[in-house]
């Protein structure tokens, strides 16, 4: 199939915005025009500074100087909406989709982000009522501001609000971000990169970059889906607020024309708590003058899915898992143990499960018990895969077999990774020339017990081995009866968001981007 082929007609969604414009636009506009605030100040007298929108609310109190929790709303409240969606510009119902708390150590020149999911389930401050976090914000800044304090403990010392239509803009005023990208990409937002290369994300690209979530990308002939949803779309966003906090700076210090641009921009994208003094936001910006991207640390708030009562899809804390994170922010001022970098956990290879319903496979009962390949195959299209055929293992040759395994074509290692994970135990997972293109085939050897939901979207990379099919490589998941051992993530918790999904990787020794 062309890379360069017909995109699916999905549509662009309407209405909400997405939390990846909050990410980039919130540290995009904070850090970069508190970065030249010093030097905007000076050119303009500070007059572009008091355009700014001012809001009152009562915070914990700040230490200039010292480590500073802010809390960044994105919200729809204000003019402009969503660019991908002229229709939004008329939902003035004050919404926030994603909320974060920024934390800058001047003292170190660390910037850590906390993600807060917009439909994390919180007991309301005042009220005693439980609902969404967006709800909190609904009734008002304040009240966002007492939930958050009491819920997860940790301290506001200032609140900042963005305008998603401010994205475009700053965009635009650093003539755009180039990214490469190693292979072919797209999403129903808009992104459509037909070929590997250097890649110029300008307003419109950049923002459908930085919403994908249904990601598609083109390897082996064929558009393959990455099928991690918000952990990957995060992924990407923390990649390109990189580059854009790098691009800013390089463009903006030495070109006073970028610079009055980005300061008009924060001027007509940002709404302060009246306390934020224009002294404390220079002080910010001198200090982080020479800012590295790379220690700009990323977290989003540990959660567990669950479905109300009323059929409402929320997320709960994950108390446990939040509780290292959280102290990372529980103490202010200069008194507060300086932020550093954490060390880096080893990159562990992840492998990107598919969704059932995009998967074909043929069953064959190679475990000696009657009856098994029709009970496997009600069992795996009750759950969404397409079983195009069932039968026993001596089709193929193989009438019984110790473990489990599932063979497959050149080019469907996903689908037969993903087949593997849904069995209890794990599966033998070979790649066979000998099958037509296209096939999966699962065989359901003696040791098989059930078949069982996987408990993660991901899982690390098995380790290569070999096999006794010519020309075959092959791999065991955990529990599949083989020595074969795999690589496992050190848990170094509180680490930095580790990379899911697919993300552009860096350009080639000797390639220039940017």
């Amino acid at each position: 199939m062309d890379p360069e082929g017909r995109r699916a007609a999905d549509p662009v969604p309407r209405g909400r915005r997405s939390a990846s414009q909050l990410l980039v636009v919130s540290l995009g506009v904070v850090l970069s025009v508190a970065t030249f605030a010093a030097a905007a100040v000076v050119a303009w007298g500070g007059w572009k500074y008091q355009e700014i929108d001012r809001t009152e609310v009562s915070l914990d109190r700040a230490v200039v100087g010292g480590a500073t929790n802010y809390l960044v709303v994105g919200s729809d409240s204000r003019s402009g909406g969503d660019p991908l969606n002229p229709g939004a510009r008329d939902d003035h119902q004050p919404l926030a989709d994603t909320m974060m708390v920024l934390r800058v150590d001047p003292r170190t020149k660390v910037a850590k982000v906390l993600s807060l999911p917009r439909d994390l389930w919180v007991t309301h401050s005042g009220s005693g009522r439980e609902g969404r976090l967006n709800a909190a914000y609904g009734e008002g800044p304040q009240h966002l501001v007492d939930t958050i304090r009491a819920e997860l403990g940790i301290p506001i010392n200032h609140y900042v609000e963005v305008d998603f239509g401010g994205f475009e803009r700053l965009v635009a005023a650093i003539g755009g971000v180039p990214m490469w990208f190693d292979r072919a990409m797209r999403d129903r937002t808009g992104l459509n990169v037909k070929r590997a290369g250097c890649v110029n994300l300008k307003g419109r690209s950049a923002l459908a970059f930085v919403r994908a979530r249904h990601l598609f990308y083109f390897d082996h002939g064929r558009w393959r889906p990455d099928g991690t949803g918000d952990l990957g779309r995060i992924s990407r966003q923390q990649l390109f607020l990189r580059k854009l906090i790098d691009r800013a700076k390089a463009k903006g210090v030495s070109n006073p024309l970028t610079l009055k641009r980005l300061v008009d921009v924060g001027a007509s994208s940002l709404t302060l708590d009246a306390g934020l003094a224009v002294g404390e936001l220079v002080d910010v910006g001198q200090r982080f003058a020479s800012f590295d991207s790379r220690s700009l640390i990323t977290y989003t708030l540990p959660n567990t899915p669950r479905t109300t009562s009323g059929g409402a899809s929320v997320v709960d804390l994950d108390a446990a898992r939040a509780e290292p994170i959280l102290r990372l922010f529980r103490e202010t001022g200069k008194t507060a143990v300086p932020d550093v970098v954490p060390s880096t956990p080893p990159t562990v290879p992840t492998v990107r499960l598919m969704d059932p319903s995009e998967i074909t496979l043929t069953v064959l009962n190679s475990s000696g018990k009657q009856g098994l390949a029709f009970t496997a195959y009600q069992w795996l299209d009750q759950h969404g895969f397409n079983v195009e055929h069932y039968g026993n293992g001596d089709e193929i040759g193989k009438p019984t077999g110790p473990v489990s395994l599932v063979r497959f074509a050149a080019g469907m290692n996903y689908e037969a990774l993903t087949v593997a994970r849904w069995v209890t135990g794990g599966a033998k997972v070979v790649q066979d020339p000998a099958l037509p293109e296209g096939a999966v085939v699962l065989l359901i050897g003696r040791s098989f017990t059930s078949f069982s939901e996987p408990a993660a979207d991901t899982m690390p990379e098995p380790a290569v081995t070999t096999t006794t099919v010519p020309g075959a490589a092959s791999t065991t998941l955990p529990g599949a009866g083989s020595s074969t051992t795999t690589t496992t993530a050190p848990e170094s918790l509180p680490a930095s968001s580790r990379v899911i999904g697919v993300v552009p990787t860096d350009p080639p020794p000797g390639v220039h981007c940017g």
